[in-house]
């Protein structure tokens, strides 16, 4: 029962994927006349043919299966992760308390080549801790998905590593978390302070593991220690298939500017997949750090909360970009659409975590999905009130 409820949420996803795509082309994309030849197929132009392949993979042919996601290969931007296949550039970050599964799914369907889940205790698995365990569950609608730890203690992480790789396609290891909390803990960003640990660590986990294993760092501990080629170096000869890279100190958190500069001149030493992260506010500023940068793959955060039709942005523009096909801006689904999205979501969240939790934590979904919205800071009030499925319908339909 659970699967088949599973499959018909996902086919109403699919949907609403399908009605996003039908308004970004007909309100958002402008093709210049001189696309077409005739109506012959094979007279159409490469690009316009490229946007038309991208609806296709969208919006695949018969039954909602695990692996109807978009699946989007945009010529020249898909590579490995090992034995990984990752088909387009567009990839999630971690996020603690957002990326669970309903949201991995959701990025998926919106165009994700790669999604990863928000950073698990080691410890936790380690010691069987029930919610540790929950958060590495991921279904069949979220692949490929990256499971990502944290810890300091080396066996502590090989050991948790183990115990959940099946769950996964990648492992991945958290070195740039700025979070005082876990820095205490000697976690996170803490580790790249130690390089001979980092190395012991990525050898440790990578000639035990199956699955991959990658990292996710910064550019060093703050601007007197930046010390991410030595980082990037270490973690490809220990073992690792590819690193994320913030383009910050860890000291710096989210605040200043993001280094593309020394993320491009990792990308120039070393071999492995290297993915960019930090700043990505636009799809066309996906585009150009991309192309600045020549990574294999950019990683979105922040700017994904309560609009994950921006990853649908980021890949329209990177795989409909051309001197043919004009893109005005990142595309702004109108409130109709919007509460269908929202509506939604709270089933996903519902199927997942039960109606008590699952209404708790689509509060602030609520909250992302509606800023800027007129009049909504008078509902908000209200959404901090909704206790129940029928409320959360009853007060979405009034903003």
């Amino acid at each position: 029962m659970g699967t088949l409820k599973l499959a018909k949420l996902t086919g109403k996803l699919k949907e609403l994927v399908v009605r996003f795509l039908s308004d970004y082309r007909s309100k958002n994309l402008r093709i210049k006349s001189n696309c077409y030849n005739n109506q012959s197929d094979s007279n159409i132009n490469p690009s316009v043919r490229n946007f038309n392949k991208l609806l296709h993979n969208l919006i695949p042919d018969g039954n909602a299966t695990p692996d109807a996601n978009v699946g989007f290969s945009p010529r020249g931007y898909s590579f490995k992760i090992r034995d990984v296949s990752i088909k387009n550039p567009v990839i999630t970050a971690p996020l603690a308390g957002i990326s669970d599964n309903t949201y991995r799914i959701f990025a998926n369907f919106f165009g994700t080549a790669l999604n990863f889940t928000e950073m698990i205790t080691s410890y936790g698995i380690h010691y069987g801790h029930k919610k540790s365990l929950a958060l590495s569950s991921v279904t069949d609608y979220e692949k490929p998905c990256a499971l990502q730890l944290f810890g300091s203690n080396i066996d502590v992480m090989a050991d948790a590593a183990v115990r959940i790789e099946d769950k996964a396609d990648i492992i991945d290891i958290n070195m740039g978390c700025p979070v005082p909390k876990i820095l205490k803990a000697g976690s996170g960003g803490y580790l790249i302070q130690d390089e001979d640990k980092v190395e012991k660590m990525i050898k440790k986990l990578s000639s035990i593991l199956k699955k991959p294993l990658t990292i996710k760092t910064r550019i060093g501990w703050d601007k007197n220690s930046i010390n991410i080629l030595s980082i990037a170096k270490i973690a490809e000869s220990a073992g690792a298939g590819a690193i994320s890279i913030h383009g910050r100190t860890v000291k710096q958190g989210f605040s200043g500017k993001v280094n593309y500069e020394l993320i491009k001149r990792v990308k120039e030493n070393v071999k492995i997949p290297v993915i960019v992260s930090g700043d990505v506010n636009s799809s066309a500023r996906a585009k150009e750090v991309l192309d600045y940068t020549d990574c294999d793959g950019i990683m979105i955060g922040r700017k994904a909360k309560g609009r994950l039709w921006f990853l649908m942005d980021v890949l329209i523009s990177i795989s409909g970009s051309s001197s043919d096909l004009i893109i005005d801006s990142d595309f702004e689904p109108d409130m109709d659409w919007k509460k269908e999205f929202v509506k939604l979501y709270l089933e996903f969240l519902i199927y997942f975590k039960g109606e008590d939790r699952g209404i708790r934590e689509f509060r602030k979904h609520l909250c992302w999905i509606f800023k800027g919205t007129r009049g909504i800071n008078k509902m908000k009030g209200k959404f901090f009130k909704i206790t129940s499925f029928g409320e959360a319908i009853k007060c979405i339909d009034r903003c």
